[in-house]
């Protein structure tokens, strides 16, 4: 149970942190995520991948659509995913 001891305040994001327009080549961070979430959609069944080309998102809001619609799909593979190949 969180008491006043261990709760941290967490600030609300500002206005223009998340901007649908924004070229992805400006925000690093999401573009790691993006490739991430590519590895992670061609470890799904064929049937659950979302065959998105990758040069095709180039906006924060693409990046957004496209992690979304990862998303889904595993929670639809219900466990079925391949496996990974962790690095070194």
């Amino acid at each position: 149970m969180a008491t006043p001891a261990n709760i941290i305040p967490v600030p609300k994001p500002g206005r223009n942190a998340f901007n649908p327009d924004r070229p992805l080549s400006r925000n690093a961070l999401v573009k790691a995520q993006v490739k991430h979430f590519q590895e992670a959609d061609k470890n799904l069944p064929p049937e659950l991948q979302t065959g998105m080309d990758m040069n095709s998102i180039t906006t924060e809001g693409q990046a957004a659509a496209y992690i979304r619609k990862v998303t889904e799909a595993i929670h639809n593979s219900g466990g079925r995913a391949g496996k990974v190949q962790r690095a070194g």
